[in-house]
């Protein structure tokens, strides 16, 4: 695993996108949370709740790669390396 360094334009997009994790994870999680409170089958709305607080975890994620400026990436198969 190796850390990279992220240039302005990534830094932004980077976290753009973990806002809008963080919220969508968040809105749709608290929405689910209530329509399990007014009746729908609980098993499978806290399970997509579940899944919604994962989401939120991963745009925090993005976004403490963003503020850092560099992000830890691990190389998918190892080749050798050209000149």
């Amino acid at each position: 695993m190796t850390e990279r360094a992220l240039g302005p334009g990534l830094r932004l997009l980077l976290g753009l996108l973990g806002a809008v994790a963080l919220g969508a994870g968040l809105l749709v999680g608290a929405t689910e949370l209530r329509v399990a409170y007014l009746g729908s089958p609980l098993l499978p709305t806290l399970a997509a709740a579940l899944v919604c607080g994962v989401v939120a975890l991963g745009g925090v994620r993005l976004l403490r790669g963003a503020i850092r400026g560099r992000i830890v990436v691990r190389r998918t198969r190892q080749r050798p390396r050209t000149r």
